[in-house]
């Protein structure tokens, strides 16, 4: 009675994992009111066909999803080596041997040494009934592990669907910067004729050439890094795609993209199990405790079958060879008594082990809350300094086209109108990457909100 108290003690079936320490809002504070919208393939509602045929292209052929398919098949087959220990293990044994033999005997008899050879030849089986789980347990910890690297495949797909649009809407924003760029140099160049006729007629100082010539260096350095950027994303896109980057062919439309409006109506319980990262968290929790319980198991007794059925033979010259066929049956036991502390340090990490695990889990948790709303803001954020930079826009427009209007009319010279185009251009290139910024602030939103995989 006493030892089955004992073995009740020490049951891992009584094993848990620690509570998660995060308490999940109801709603998010940035999140718009609205309908929750299929963020599976969040860019389609871009319609760029061209953004669409990037990505879908990349999630066929990126190098990213090999190495994360293997990893599953990996732990697919260590669930396999688990799963095999819960039943027989069958086997066929041989032996074949030979040699001589050298009689001795007290009466001095000579003897010619005698040569020998036997055989034995069967069929082996063994078997440990998990009769504590252990065993059930380990593989059910392989099977959680495969959960994790099938959610981990997921999140590859995400982040790879997010790169490529974050690069396509950069290469966009640096074409058009560059274009906007070219104009601005056209501009000052003709003003710097402007400046070098009046000065040249004694209205002007050499000052106001240098101040032009300034402005021309200033924006001329700026070509350079702008080319090197769009160079930079386009080869991005190329990897990510699988495509080495000296030869890449990457389609980025000259249409430029319109934003579409932001997610809404997510609640944080839908997207935390929406998010294979969280999910690949949980998962190794489970993975965890599961581990725990089998090493808990160890402390308890194990029991074994074992037969042994075959044919053998055993000769000796001289004398009549010994033959025969037979079986063996055994019932095997142990119960650890002594080991040094082994079981019980095993026991100790793997407790540890659930404990990190749980731990990771909660910093996922607080992680991708934090992602949300970080994207929200973002979006938020440029949303409103589009507004405010359109409206600048306008009216720098209405500015330069007063200017010209007043140079046609006399009282206004050309440096009038071509300071107020360089005005205009100056805001619009600060809205081309205002509109960057909130188009990446959508697409990492999309990502943040766990869309991105089927």
């Amino acid at each position: 009675m006493t030892f089955l108290l004992l073995l009740a003690g020490c049951s891992p079936f009584s094993t848990h994992a620690p509570p998660s320490s995060v308490a999940v809002p109801a709603h998010f504070t940035q999140d718009p009111a609205g309908e929750p919208s299929d963020l599976s393939a969040w860019w389609r509602a871009w319609h760029d066909p061209a953004l669409t045929w990037a990505i879908e292209n990349a999630l066929k052929a990126n190098p990213d999803l090999r190495i994360a398919r293997d990893r599953i098949l990996q732990a697919e087959a260590t669930q396999a080596v688990a799963r095999s220990t819960l039943g027989p293990t069958l086997g066929i044994t041989g032996n074949i041997a030979g040699g001589g033999m050298d009689w001795r005997n007290p009466y001095d008899i000579p003897a010619r040494d005698a040569g020998t050879d036997g055989h034995l030849a069967g069929l082996a089986a063994t078997w440990e009934p998990d009769l504590f789980g252990g065993r059930h347990a380990e593989t059910k910890a392989a099977h959680a592990v495969v959960l994790a690297e099938q959610e981990k495949l997921h999140g590859v797909q995400m982040a790879i669907a997010a790169d490529v649009a974050t690069h396509y809407v950069q290469v966009q924003s640096l074409r058009k910067q560059l274009t906007l760029l070219e104009e601005s140099l056209a501009t000052l160049n003709r003003l710097k004729t402007y400046a070098q006729a009046r000065f040249a007629a004694g209205q002007a100082v050499l000052s106001d050439i240098q101040s032009v010539d300034e402005k021309i260096n200033t924006l001329q350095a700026r070509r350079p890094l702008l080319q090197t950027a769009l160079n930079a994303s386009l080869r991005r896109m190329a990897i990510l795609a699988g495509q080495p980057p000296e030869s890449a062919t990457v389609p980025v439309s000259t249409t430029f993209l319109i934003t579409p409006p932001a997610p809404a109506g997510e609640l944080p319980d839908t997207v935390l199990r929406r998010r294979p990262d969280v999910a690949a968290a949980e998962d190794l929790v489970s993975a965890r405790l599961y581990h725990l319980k089998s090493t808990k198991t160890d402390l308890l007794p194990r029991f074994g079958l074992q037969f042994f059925g075959g044919d053998g033979r055993l000769r000796f010259d001289g004398i009549p060879g010994l033959s025969g066929t037979g079986g063996l049956v055994a019932l095997t036991s142990y119960l650890p008594i002594f080991t040094s502390g082994r079981i019980h340090a095993r026991i100790a990490a793997a407790d540890a082990q659930l404990d990190e695990a749980v731990a990771t889990y909660d910093k996922t948790l607080l992680s991708a809350l934090a992602d949300v709303e970080n994207a929200y803001e973002a979006r938020t954020s440029q949303d409103q300094r589009i507004r405010d930079l359109s409206a600048a826009l306008s009216q720098s427009r209405s500015n330069e086209t007063a200017a010209r209007g007043l140079y046609e009319g006399g009282q206004r010279t050309l440096r009038d109108i071509l300071d107020a185009k360089l005005d205009t251009l100056s805001v619009e290139n600060a809205l081309t990457q205002a509109v960057a910024q909130q188009q990446i602030a959508t697409v990492t939103l999309s990502y943040a909100l766990g869309g991105g995989w089927h």
